[in-house]
């Protein structure tokens, strides 16, 4: 009490009061089993957060940076207006990226690059199936955390997989074209960053390294639809998607 009357701030006493909240349920597990020398120094962080960072870190991470390497880098690195300058033809993509001989081990990765990087420009059903991914792959990695929470995003991983997945078949079939009812152009995932830059902003419990990533995350994504409205992002999303 002596601690609280003496800040001066009521914003100050506010996140005061609400700290000690914070701790009660812990301190009380402590006092019934018979002390306190298990008490965490300090509260944990909420477990919805954490898996809200990670989620996001995973599954707009990855496709951003497969839009990165397969779009902008390869279309500058590979010269590819000077190649279609020489040529007075398309430029393939996949042709760019050496995969005989000993290269057959980077097919993998390119197909995965492509993939996540066409999810990127597509966005909606396509985008849920790297955050499914995601989702699978951190319910099998927190194995310590409580069976609930794992088989929740176990389900959600599989389910945000099934509407990608059927999506694609309806795609593949002819069902509907996603080019031609307006591409995404990286919307869904600039909506996605401006999620993970409040994230970074308000989640103060998060760590110093997380709250970076998200920042960095939020930013990058945003810029992918303002750089598809440019000449030249025009001219490599032409080039891509052809």
């Amino acid at each position: 009490m002596a601690d609280l009357l003496s800040l001066d701030d009521a914003l100050a006493r506010w996140r005061y009061v609400v700290g000690a909240a914070w701790t009660l349920p812990a301190l009380r597990r402590a006092a019934l089993r018979g002390g306190f020398a298990d008490l965490p120094a300090s509260a944990p962080v909420p477990s919805v957060l954490t898996s809200a960072a990670h989620l996001l870190l995973l599954g707009l991470g990855w496709p951003l940076i497969s839009w990165l390497i397969m779009v902008p880098v390869t279309y500058v690195a590979a010269d590819v207006p000077g190649r279609i300058a020489r040529t007075h033809g398309l430029v393939d993509p996949q042709g760019l990226w050496p995969t005989h001989g000993p290269f057959v081990v980077l097919l993998p990765v390119q197909v995965l690059l492509r993939l996540d990087a066409w999810a990127m420009i597509l966005g909606g059903p396509f985008l849920l199936g790297t955050f499914g991914a995601s989702g699978l792959l951190l319910a099998l990695r927190q194995r310590h955390s409580g069976r609930g929470r794992r088989l929740v995003l176990a389900a959600a991983g599989l389910a945000c997989l099934a509407l990608t997945a059927m999506a694609g078949l309806a795609w593949s079939f002819g069902a509907f074209d996603p080019t031609a009812l307006g591409l995404d152009s990286g919307r869904t995932g600039a909506a996605l960053g401006v999620g993970a830059g409040i994230l970074a902003l308000t989640g103060r419990r998060l760590g110093a390294g997380t709250r970076s990533a998200l920042a960095v995350l939020g930013a990058l994504a945003i810029t992918v639809p303002i750089v598809h409205l440019t000449t030249t992002g025009v001219a490599m999303l032409i080039w891509y998607l052809d």
